[in-house]
């Protein structure tokens, strides 16, 4: 490793008097263990140093972790925003819209931009819920490529986290967290091929399939509102799935050749809907940006996101699927 002085397109610096500014998006890899004790002692340099800098902290972290830090922080803890991770991230595509409006909400009179604290994997993710995790790594480098001054930390768990989860993680940061410094990551892959390559697992279940058009929406509406009823959906999530279904099928329809295939299936406590045209995704950001209030299309991807568990997005040259999930036990 380098020092990351080395490398100003990443985080580069400028001194007035005794303080440092950060005038690059920094995201920072942060590696600890010894769970809670470990990772307040790798944080909390970091934000006393922004709070003495009278800049803005947001910590999304789990209940325990976040407990263990209001407590070292004390009456200071009052100036720290706290956000539940195992909530806000159950659906990783939610967190940079999260973050943005952080970022832009930043205080005109702090000394260095704001900080960001994020911890996106835990132990017991499903391998489809870090898959997601790790792609959406990749894209905060492309989301934030351009925003001034933040400065990102995402903690791993060495401890608690598979090497395998790790290794993705160093292959997605451009930057490591190390004593106080931002080392340049040469594990770092970024710029990261398409977000949206690839393929998804088999159905892990019995699948049902229907095939729709321009005129089939109300019959996929009703069949997805019944089957997910039978399936012991509570009656507000049913609703939340079969819009989330409709609108992938409407965006089907107008940007995916007028036509495509929803397969439906159980899978261990989630149900699973999944609807395949014959579109290509360009945008790799897509469902991640906050839609303006006078938007009046381009909504759809991101309604999706909020209204189900995970969303999983392969696209290529003549093909998209969607897969959404729905916890039962939600």
């Amino acid at each position: 490793m380098r020092p990351n002085s080395a490398v100003t397109q990443r985080r580069s610096t400028e001194t007035t008097g005794a303080a440092e500014h950060t005038v690059c998006f920094s995201h920072e890899l942060l590696l600890y263990g010894d769970g809670d004790h470990g990772f307040v002692r790798a944080t909390l340099a970091a934000i006393a140093d922004a709070l003495a800098r009278e800049s803005d902290v947001l910590v999304a972290v789990a209940p325990g972790r976040a407990l263990a830090l209001r407590e070292a922080l004390g009456e200071q803890a009052e100036r720290v925003r706290f956000k539940d991770t195992r909530v806000l991230a159950r659906n990783p595509a939610r967190l940079i819209p999260m973050w943005r409006d952080f970022a832009g909400g930043r205080n005109p009179d702090a000394d260095c931009g704001p900080l960001a604290i994020g911890e996106s994997v835990w132990p017991g993710r499903s391998p489809a819920e870090l898959s997601e995790c790790e792609r959406h790594e990749a894209l905060v480098n492309l989301a934030f490529a351009s925003e001034e001054g933040l400065r990102m930390l995402c903690p791993y768990d060495l401890d608690a986290l598979d090497d395998r989860v790790i290794e993705a993680a160093r292959e997605s940061h451009p930057l490591i967290a190390a004593d106080g410094q931002a080392l340049v990551n040469e594990s770092c892959r970024y710029p990261h091929a398409h977000p949206f390559e690839g393929s998804l697992p088999a159905p892990g279940g019995e699948v049902s399939e229907l095939a729709f058009g321009d005129e089939g929406l109300a019959e996929l509406r009703h069949s997805t509102s019944a089957w997910a009823l039978e399936a012991g959906l509570g009656e507000e999530q049913v609703d939340d799935l079969v819009l989330a279904v409709d609108e992938l099928a409407a965006n089907s329809i107008r940007h995916g050749g007028g036509a495509g295939t929803l397969r439906r299936w159980r899978e261990h406590e989630s149900l699973m809907c999944e609807v395949r045209d014959s579109g290509t995704i360009a945008s790799p950001l897509i469902g991640r940006m906050r839609p303006a209030a006078d938007q009046t299309s381009g909504r759809g991807v991101w309604l999706v996101n909020q209204l189900c568990d995970l969303v999983q997005i392969r696209s290529g040259t003549g093909q998209t699927v969607v897969r959404v999930h729905k916890r039962l036990d939600a």
